[in-house]
């Protein structure tokens, strides 16, 4: 069953429940509501002067009340719960009775009391249930009678016998049809504006799923609506780019394994066809091919890092972390490197460095590779600072809002720099802003940048590069309090 007939179904059952509820509550309140006896007292007031004045003549004629209510079963309902009496005016007791059960029986004695004047308008009792009746006076050969109409209450009979009941159905029906077919019109209109979004959604999806990733969801119907559409156009939107990105990735990484492997191929081939004849020929052969093969090595290692970080594979440690005494290993770790690079290789980190919550062993990864990274781009007599600094509440915003402190941390380098063109990209997988000078500095391969995001990111943090052509880079790290 589509959404569109479970709504158009919910719909009307929903609206018939709630006529059939306000029917019932009327019916119920109606018959335990004073205008029904009175509307019920007036009805029957109305048919005794009608029948008192139908049966003037017959009986001055010589006709026998029972011979007048003989006929009268012919002419109404049978199921109405009228009967119809003859009193005697005098004495109260009666004289016919058209169902037989009071005849004979004193009719002021039934009512509680003796009425006064000729007519009786009032109530009895009979088998312990109410009747309301109403008389006219009736003179009946040479005694004064009367004539008497009574009924049970709509509270005491059975609803459909009941005749005001009966005058009612036809209205109550013909406004419940009419509430219907306005709530099967309603629940259309309504079942539509809320169904056809969701189509154009799932035909979205559809296209999407054919292959069409241009295709994107109208924005339109209800607010909850509009909210699926928008985020599966967000959705359509990742999906293009993780596309994008993955024939990226295929086609970097292909290049980057098939300069390593040309290198590798040749010099082992020309150690197999002798073309490397001297020892030396053959040393620097077999150097060329290690470091290819390292440098393989590193890629893959660096892939497979990137690819634990993203899958949540890779887990990270969450205990206090000195981040000083991280960065001055790494800086340690990193000086002989500079010296024979002639490359000034300093640190300013304060000793009340504030603690992060973290990996201190992945801090330290990305810390080591922005520090290798300033140095590969760094050339002879420049430098390269390592700096860190506690930030309160009130000294950075991120994305708009308040950042809670932390410590930021900063790698600057006096090499050539990156082009504002290039800045937003230098942390994308296998970006390089100079790639033959990054290969015969050292091999970078492009995803040591990328890396470093992730890990910070994983963090809590941010990181992010300023630069100035000619003049230099620095790269900023921000973590949150520990």
């Amino acid at each position: 069953m589509s959404l569109r007939t479970r709504l158009l179904v919910s719909y009307i059952l929903i609206v018939a429940v709630f006529l059939l509820v306000i029917v019932f509550a009327a019916i119920v309140l109606l018959r335990g509501n004073p205008v029904q006896r009175r509307l019920l007292a007036q009805r029957l007031e109305v048919e005794a002067s009608i029948l008192a004045l139908l049966s003037n003549r017959p009986i001055r004629a010589g006709t026998t009340p029972a011979e007048i209510l003989d006929r009268l079963p012919q002419e109404r309902d049978p199921s109405n719960t009228t009967r119809f009496l003859f009193v005697d005016g005098a004495s109260g007791n009666v004289i016919v009775d058209d169902q037989n059960e009071l005849t004979g029986r004193n009719l002021f004695e039934l009512s509680g009391g003796r009425p006064t004047g000729l007519t009786l308008e009032g109530e009895f009792s009979l088998s312990g249930q109410p009747w309301l009746y109403a008389a006219r006076p009736l003179q009946i050969g040479n005694r004064r009678g009367t004539l008497a109409v009574a009924a049970e209450p709509l509270v005491q009979t059975s609803l459909l016998r009941d005749p005001i009941f009966r005058e009612m159905i036809d209205p109550i029906l013909f406004a419940t049809a009419i509430a219907l077919g306005v709530a099967l019109i309603a629940a259309i209109i309504v079942a539509r504006s809320i169904t056809r979004p969701i189509q154009h959604v799932a035909a979205a999806a559809n296209a999407i799923a054919a292959g069409n990733l241009q295709h994107t969801a109208p924005v339109e119907g209800p607010s909850e609506v509009q909210e699926l559409a928008a985020n599966f156009n967000t959705m359509a939107d990742r999906v293009r780019a993780s596309q994008h990105s993955q024939r990226d990735f295929l086609a970097n990484v292909s290049h980057e394994l098939k300069t390593p492997l040309t290198s590798i191929r040749g010099f082992a081939q020309a150690i197999v066809d002798g073309a490397a004849g001297d020892a030396e020929s053959i040393r620097k052969s077999a150097s060329i091919i290690r470091e290819e093969a390292e440098r393989m090595a590193r890629m893959v290692s660096e892939l497979l890092d990137l690819s634990r970080i993203e899958t949540g594979q890779m887990a990270m440690q969450h205990t206090p972390v000195r981040v000083g005494d991280v960065l001055r290993g790494c800086v340690e770790r990193q000086l002989l490197r500079a010296r024979s690079a002639n490359i000034d290789l300093t640190i300013d980190v304060p000793g009340d460095l504030p603690q992060v919550q973290g990996d201190g062993d992945r801090l330290a990864q990305v810390f080591n590779n922005l520090i290798d990274n300033a140095l590969k781009h760094t050339p002879a007599g420049g430098k390269v600072g390592v700096s860190a600094r506690a930030m309160t509440g009130s000294s950075v915003a991120r994305k708009g809002k308040p950042w809670p402190g932390g410590v930021d941390i900063s790698v600057t380098d006096t090499g050539p720099g990156i082009p504002p063109e290039d800045l937003s990209r230098v942390f994308e997988r296998f970006y390089q802003v100079d790639k033959s000078r990054a290969r015969s500095a050292g091999g970078s391969l492009g995803l040591g940048l990328a890396i470093a995001k992730e890990i910070i990111t994983a963090h809590g943090g941010s990181i992010h590069a300023e630069s100035v052509t000619g003049l230099g880079t620095k790269l900023v790290v921000r973590l949150p309090p520990g």
